[in-house]
């Protein structure tokens, strides 16, 4: 009960995650997916973290997505259970969607992205991510990952039992050059939890820049009050 996106941006380099599901705290299976000049994976359906830190150590040493995905599939005796997709440094893609996962459960693999779900509605939302994500090929990662999450909802989302659940939590995932990365937002548990990764990006958006030079310039820093009452003056100029 999980649809999920993760993809390489050909102009930056960078490497983004974005996810989406009904299940509590859905970010704590994004934890060692992402590798900055390495790759971006995941593995969802029932989910086994493991798997995201052996994929990413695979790519690290030189092994593409589809080579790292074969020993996944080796080393893992319960495969059919798992829902997998890695994106390598190279922008190969590759994806995996178990037989076992219960309810509508698919993937669409594009260039250098894979858009992949669980007890969705059908086909349909995963088509309605990947083409979204890859209708802005020039735009920035984030906003592409935020539009595709987007899409995904509104073509129809999660299915259980009883008809269309809500997505309780979310996570976006950034890695650029660092080894640590550049954002990272998590929704654990909101009844609309699509819209509120929207509005807390949108909201630390303008202060991602101010934290960045802070942390490499820490003896000419402005305090981050000060700064928070900066920003809220402009907000406030902008929309008089």
């Amino acid at each position: 009960m999980t649809y999920t996106i993760i993809a390489r941006c050909p102009r930056t380099g960078q490497f983004g995650l974005a996810t989406a599901s009904y299940s509590v705290a859905i970010g704590l299976y994004c934890d060692g997916a992402i590798r900055s000049n390495t790759g971006v994976t995941v593995t969802q359906g029932f989910p086994y973290p493991r798997n995201n830190r052996l994929a990413i150590n695979l790519l690290a040493q030189g092994f593409t997505a589809q080579h790292a995905l074969k020993q996944l599939a080796g080393s893992d005796p319960d495969f059919d259970y798992r829902q997998i997709g890695i994106v390598d440094r190279n922008a190969n893609a590759v994806a995996h969607s178990g037989t076992k996962i219960g309810g509508w459960c698919g993937h669409r693999i594009g260039e250098g992205y894979v858009a992949l779900g669980s007890t969705l509605t059908g086909q349909k939302v995963v088509d309605a991510i990947a083409s979204r994500f890859a209708a802005d090929a020039k735009g920035d990662l984030v906003d592409r990952l935020l539009s595709a999450l987007e899409a995904g909802r509104d073509a129809g989302g999660i299915k259980g039992a009883n008809g269309r659940l809500p997505e309780r939590s979310v996570a976006l995932v950034i890695y650029s050059k660092h080894d640590f990365n550049d954002i990272d937002i998590r929704v654990d548990l909101h009844d609309k939890a699509v819209d509120e990764l929207r509005r807390i990006y949108e909201d630390y958006k303008p202060s991602i820049a101010y934290y960045d030079e802070r942390a490499r310039n820490p003896r000419n820093a402005i305090p981050a009050m000060e700064f928070a009452d900066m920003l809220k003056n402009q907000q406030a100029k902008e929309t008089t």
